[in-house]
């Protein structure tokens, strides 16, 4: 259901986008559908407007729950318009224009096109809200299972190898950090040879992959690999699906005689294909459960990690103490920002001197919700960025966290404490130039 909602189906199947034309020619369709029943089924009243429920008016109510109040009302001015037709065919002689039915039915229309414009609006918050919770929950996901994978691989190799997939990762991000922006797929090199030495490939390559086409050059390259396959019947399933496909699957078990054992997809949480892996040799024993999913998993890290944007390069070189995930949560939410459909708030709490205030944002810090993000700017500084958060979940955290350090410290406000308190919306502009007011603000 939250993936139904995260790609806008929802609000789709109840609300469509407007086409204008289509529209308005849907609109005049559907009132001299109206018409031409009422003509077949009560000649002598087609607006059934004389002593019965005035049901014609379903045409125009329709079109506003469906598009919206301008097709309600264009609706409403097809009913206006078919009425001075039927009255110069000869229909309702003697009979005044009805002025309080047509004026009811533009009243009743623009009250369910308002209650339709209101809630399209809150479907596309909806939409915005699932997909960023989507993508957080598959990020935590992976993080999830590379923990899981890291301790158990610590287990076996803790004797033979000084190092776990942590340090390898931590190695990694420092490499693609470094690299230039330029590069589709940077350390290509030494994340193919971690790969080789946590899942014992022993001859493969990695494949940019640029607005869905596949480079015929590899980025990086283990042992002697023949030309890419294009045609390869394991490539184009991974592509097509998105998942990592190997030779033990059942579609494949048969009937496949590619060069390919496995072919990876490189893509990181957002859905972004950058490349492709295909490996040609590694052991039989090595094609299990376990090692592909470390590979996968290795491989959307690795993603996540290089395609994070010049922004965050800048934040970072800016600040090189904050967090990678503040920076490039930090972009992604200004994103969503920009179409006004997901709140995220940044606080900052400036303890003075005092132990007391220190203790307290140590507390804070610790006392994060799931989603939050904490950044120690200095000793004296904590900023967390707080998404789906507006002013009034803001508000909320102020007064629970007055009534936290009045039940514990016995303090009425933060400023009695000795912490100063700092926030601001976030709106559309650039992530970084919105953390340099704030803290300029603090005199941080």
């Amino acid at each position: 259901m939250l993936e139904r909602i995260s790609n806008g189906k929802l609000a789709g199947l109840f609300m469509p986008e407007p086409r204008v034309l289509w529209s308005l020619c849907e609109a005049v369709i559907l009132m001299a559908l109206a018409v031409a029943m009422g003509l077949w089924l009560r000649e002598e009243d087609p607006l059934t407007l004389i002593g019965t429920f005035r049901w014609v008016l379903l045409v125009p109510m329709l079109l506003a729950l469906r598009y919206g109040s301008l097709l309600g009302v264009f609706g409403m001015l097809c009913l206006v318009a078919s009425w001075f037709v039927l009255t110069a065919l000869g229909f309702y002689p003697g009979m005044e224009f009805p002025e309080s039915t047509m004026l009811g039915g533009f009243v009743i229309t623009l009250i369910c096109g308002e209650f339709a414009d209101m809630w399209r609006v809150k479907l596309m918050r909806a939409d915005s809200a699932a997909s960023y919770a989507l993508e957080r929950l598959q990020n935590l996901t992976q993080r999830y299972v590379l923990l899981r994978l890291s301790h158990d691989r610590l287990e076996e190799n803790l004797l033979i190898k000084p190092y776990t997939v942590r340090d390898a990762l931590v190695r990694l991000r420092d490499l693609t950090l470094d690299e230039s922006d330029k590069v589709r797929l940077p350390a290509a090199d030494d994340l193919i040879h971690m790969l080789a030495e946590y899942c014992q490939l022993q001859r493969a390559a990695l494949y940019r992959v640029v607005d869905g086409e596949i480079d015929d050059e590899p980025a990086a390259k283990l042992g002697e690999n023949r030309p890419l396959e294009r045609d390869n019947d394991l490539l184009q399933h991974a592509l097509d699906n998105q998942l990592l496909a190997h030779i033990q699957q059942h579609d494949h078990d048969s009937h496949y005689h590619g060069q390919y054992l496995v072919a990876a997809p490189i893509i990181n949480s957002g859905g972004a294909l950058i490349g492709v892996m295909v490996i040609e040799r590694l052991p039989f024993l090595s094609i299990n459960y376990e090692n592909l999913q470390l590979l996968s998993v290795l491989l959307n890290f690795y993603a996540d990690v290089v395609h994070a944007g010049d922004e965050v390069d800048d934040m970072l070189d800016r600040w090189p103490t904050m967090p990678f995930r503040i920076a490039s949560e930090l972009a992604a939410l200004v994103r969503l920002r920009e179409g006004g459909r997901v709140d995220t708030s940044l606080t900052l709490f400036v303890a003075d001197d005092s132990e007391q205030a220190g203790l307290i944002l140590d507390a804070l810090a610790r006392g994060l919700r799931s989603l939050d993000l904490a950044w120690w700017v200095n000793d004296n500084a904590l900023m967390i960025m707080m998404p789906m958060t507006g002013e009034s979940s803001l508000e909320g955290f102020v007064l629970r966290t007055e009534k936290w350090l009045a039940d514990e410290y016995a303090f009425m406000s933060l400023r009695q404490a000795g912490v100063q308190f700092y926030y601001r919306h976030l709106d559309q502009r650039g992530g970084m130039e919105q953390v340099t007011e704030l803290l300029e603000a603090a005199s941080v």
